[in-house]
């Protein structure tokens, strides 16, 4: 059965539009399909038993699209496109709840960023950042959203201790600058190659000069230094052993500036 002949141009651009639609669908079904060979060899390997997300692969992944669009497309455009089908893909491997305060279910602009960021992934709202960081100690594939400057360091417990670390921040487009949300939980740091290392620091503590940004956290000081530093790195020890107090808070990529 042969298609229909166009009347008009605009019916012959209607129908080419559906023609793409019908391709895009096509190779949806096929991305979702490797997804679930993805899913089977984190099971076998156990690597799905701590988190579905790959925070690193990306943030990696979103950069190489935003080039390869060449300005074709918005980077706002082309982020929420992705984020829609790694959201969903994440979810077809293991269920995550997003787990967030009080506060900010009450902030309407803040809610709605992590709403679109995670789109249909289920959201339950505690009273404190205490307990949504307690919360997560038994639910490792889990996610917390806090607001930076909500009260949530003096609840914050290293990761050698059962507890989540900051691996992600939002927005993810934007210049590098102190964000507006962190992202807690139990997924492996892997750099990027655009990568930062956040620090939790007491009050009265040296500002390392390198900081990319500062803001405060309850009553600590959250603090960013460029690069994925590990025990090893000479300038994050000195850090560390000129500010009793400082523990590392997170390692995770940094906005993508565009």
């Amino acid at each position: 059965m042969t298609a229909p002949q166009p009347d008009t141009p605009l019916d012959a651009l209607r129908q080419e539009i559906d023609a793409i639609d019908g391709q895009i669908l096509a190779l949806l079904i096929r991305r979702f399909a490797a997804t679930d060979k993805v899913k089977a060899s984190k099971t076998s390997d156990g690597s799905l038993s701590s988190s579905p997300l790959r925070p690193a692969r990306e943030a990696v992944m979103l950069r190489r699209l935003i080039a390869e669009s060449a300005g074709h497309l918005q980077p706002q455009t082309l982020v929420r496109l992705w984020r829609v089908i790694l959201s969903a893909s994440i979810q077809s491997q293991a269920p995550v709840t997003l787990h967030i305060d009080r506060e900010l279910g009450e902030d309407p602009i803040r809610h709605t960023a992590t709403a679109q960021h995670f789109c249909d992934m289920t959201v339950a709202c505690h009273d404190s950042a205490a307990e949504v960081l307690g919360l997560l100690k038994g639910r490792r594939g889990d996610l917390a959203i806090l607001a930076t400057g909500s009260a949530w360091s003096h609840a914050f417990a290293p990761p050698e201790a059962g507890g989540a670390q900051i691996i992600g921040t939002l927005p993810v487009l934007g210049p590098s600058r102190a964000p507006e949300l962190l992202v807690f939980g139990h997924a492996e740091p892997q750099p990027s190659g655009h990568d930062e290392t956040l620090l939790l620091m007491p009050a009265n503590a040296a500002v390392p000069a390198a900081a990319l940004w500062q803001a405060r956290a309850g009553e600590a000081y959250l603090v960013s230094l460029p690069g994925f530093l590990g025990a090893g790195d000479t300038e994050l020890r000195e850090v560390l052993n000129l500010n009793p107090g400082t523990r590392i808070a997170g390692r995770c990529p940094r906005p993508i500036e565009v």
